[in-house]
């Protein structure tokens, strides 16, 4: 599993949705003949982080899925429309086209005609399977296959046709098979990596070739990686005629370089920064909600926690709204289930628990927890005291836990906290990782799905690590029930039903608070033209229609 990055966990960050697009700040307009320090043609993207390679199926990074969507090809992107956009693939298979079977387990992909690699070889179904094959290799370093795992064999009918046979029905393929995954990968190029026993450390990995709109030219670690237009590109030679991608790990720096105007774009800036960000002259600040929350994770198998009157009464107590406000500057949205408000899935009929702490103390008198000496509840002896495990260094992750503490303590819960690096907390269950471990009371961090809402993997009985990611220790029944439909079932009403249950038992049973939605910041220079970041997965999908 990756971690932090992009498959499971995320290092804080969230939000909600004003409408289905985004919400645009401190804008100023490009005069027509454009800024002075704008070089035309070529676009600066700063971020704070490096990639570890360009080659995702290989890597730990969002950063490298994000430069993927510049010089890879995919079968489909995600817009910021929210809808599946045809790459590598010409439709997206459904019931109604016949793409999809009836049973649910084959699913026939018709590919692009005409592609090419940038090295001029001709793309084929041979690369689709091949990569298939790539992911299943135990011999490379792969975050996640679900989903590839069902997959029980590929038929190649033609070069631009294939039908994927699965083991059982499972409704999120679509969105998972070489699409915007909450782990994307792209499509690799069988004739120039079928050689390898393994492609964890090749040259391909620091110069990969592929299909889209950019090629790699050169990327020397610890400096600027630059892109390339693809002359050859199938929907044509994009409008950029470059793209440098520098890394500048100081939130700060990239602060000043957009102020200096020595950088066009930065696609993930920081909350804490946001007011810097969103008053520099000439450029425009977007804020795009993002399928992403941050979250206090509970251990329902702490004795304390077990109760569900105690969760909800934490709940109850945390003071949301200022946590957004001092915390974020007002850059996150409050949000109250696993499922964001401008995904097809949301439920906004479930419970809310906004701040009140009487109900909290009401909750937890209820629950035989007794007001006791220097204000700590007591219930058979044992003081109601937490232990909240957070990551070291993070000024926001610290703030949250700051404000924790003192809202859980106002209602007579001692939560003492301590924190860890980062590597250990998101270590995996057989590195002795914290979270995975369920090495806490209450823990905070953060979840980044992809398109599809199926995050089973966080909440069913059956996946405790080290099988999945439910580390709050969490089984329902009813849950368990509601998701095996929404896994099996490729008809998006019936989906709609089952995560509307799924979110009315979270809401209930309270096995995580969530703090926030996340909405992620963009400041970029205001003659750059075409720019729509996706609510998911990545900013860089149509990254061939942008212009400078």
């Amino acid at each position: 599993m990756k971690q932090p990055a992009r498959y499971a966990f995320g290092l804080l960050l969230a939000s909600l949705l004003l409408s289905a697009g985004c919400a645009r700040v401190g804008t100023q307009s490009a005069t027509t003949s454009g800024h002075p320090w704008t070089r035309h043609g070529l676009l600066r993207i700063v971020n704070v982080t490096e990639p570890d390679t360009l080659n995702p199926v290989v890597g730990a990074e969002a950063t490298d899925s994000d430069l993927a969507f510049l010089w890879a090809g995919f079968l489909f992107d995600w817009s910021d429309r929210n809808a599946f956009v045809p790459d590598l693939a010409t439709e997206v298979p459904t019931l109604r086209n016949g793409g999809v079977s009836a049973d649910g387990k084959t699913i026939v992909y018709h590919l692009r005609p005409g592609v090419l690699w940038q090295d001029g070889m001709p793309f084929t179904a041979d690369d689709v399977i091949f990569t298939w094959h790539a992911v299943m290799n135990k011999n490379n370093n792969v975050s996640s296959t679900v989903g590839y795992d069902l997959i029980t064999s590929i038929d190649k009918r033609d070069d631009y046709t294939i039908a994927v046979h699965l083991r059982r029905p499972y409704a999120p393929f679509i969105a998972t098979f070489f699409a915007p995954s909450a782990s994307p990968y792209p499509v690799l190029p069988a004739h120039l990596l079928a050689k390898y026993p393994n492609i964890n450390q090749i040259p391909f990995n620091s110069k990969p070739v592929g299909t889209g709109p950019f090629s790699v030219e050169r990327w020397q670690r610890g400096s600027k990686i630059v892109f390339r237009a693809n002359p050859h590109y199938w929907r044509g030679r994009p409008k950029l005629d470059q793209i440098w991608f520098t890394p500048v790990p100081d939130e700060n720096t990239i602060v000043t370089l957009l102020q200096s105007h020595e950088a066009d774009l930065e696609y993930y800036g920081a909350a804490e920064n946001f007011h810097q960000l969103s008053h520099i002259a000439g450029t425009n600040v977007r804020l795009t909600p993002f399928t992403q929350y941050g979250q206090l994770a509970l251990n329902t198998s702490a004795p304390a926690l077990s109760d569900v009157r105690v969760r909800q009464a934490l709940w109850y107590a945390i003071d949301v709204a200022g946590l957004i406000r001092d915390v974020s500057h007002g850059v996150y949205t409050p949000g109250y289930t696993d499922q964001p408000v401008f995904l097809w899935a949301h439920n906004p009929h479930t419970v809310h628990y906004d701040y009140d702490p009487a109900k909290a103390r009401a909750l937890l008198d209820a629950a035989g927890w007794r007001v006791g000496p220097g204000g700590i509840r007591v219930k058979g002896g044992q003081r109601l005291s937490l232990l909240l495990a957070g990551v070291s260094g993070s000024a926001s992750g610290n703030a949250v836990n700051v404000i924790a503490q003192r809202d859980f303590r106002d209602i007579g819960v001692d939560l003492q906290i301590k924190t860890y690096v980062s590597s250990l907390f998101f270590a995996s269950y057989g590195a002795g990782g914290i979270v995975q471990g369920s090495k806490f009371d209450v823990a905070f961090f953060s979840w980044v799905n992809g398109v599809d809402p199926d995050d089973s993997v966080n909440w069913m009985c059956d996946q405790f690590p080290p099988r999945g990611q439910n580390v709050y220790k969490f089984c329902d029944p009813a849950l368990d029930a509601a998701e095996r439909v929404a896994l099996t079932s490729n008809d998006q009403a019936v989906r709609k039903k089952a995560y509307d249950a799924i979110q009315s038992v979270l809401a209930a049973r309270v096995p995580a608070i969530i703090t926030w939605y996340v909405r992620r910041i963009s400041v970029y220079n205001s003659d750059f033209k075409n720019y729509r970041p996706a609510h998911a997965v990545t900013s860089f999908w149509n990254s061939y229609e942008w212009e400078i």
